[in-house]
């Protein structure tokens, strides 16, 4: 998440706070000009990897051999 330093009012912060703002905050932001400045860009943390297991696929049920998916009236 980037901190900025705010060139103008935003919601209860005043000029020259410095906030973290999501990445389309900051795009927005920063297309209204209420931006002085990018102070950092703190990188998200990586997301964990789910485990393999949880990766398996299910085995999927066979449907019995009478019914084909078809209703007869």
């Amino acid at each position: 998440m980037p901190r900025i330093k705010l060139a103008h009012w935003v919601g209860d912060h005043k000029p020259g706070d410095e906030i973290d703002v999501s990445d389309t905050e900051l795009a927005s932001l920063n297309r209204d000009g209420r931006v002085a400045a990018v102070v950092d860009v703190v990188p998200d943390p990586p997301t964990p990897l789910p485990e393999p297991a949880a990766l398996a696929v299910a085995p999927q049920a066979e449907p019995a051999a009478g019914e084909t998916g078809r209703r007869r009236r």
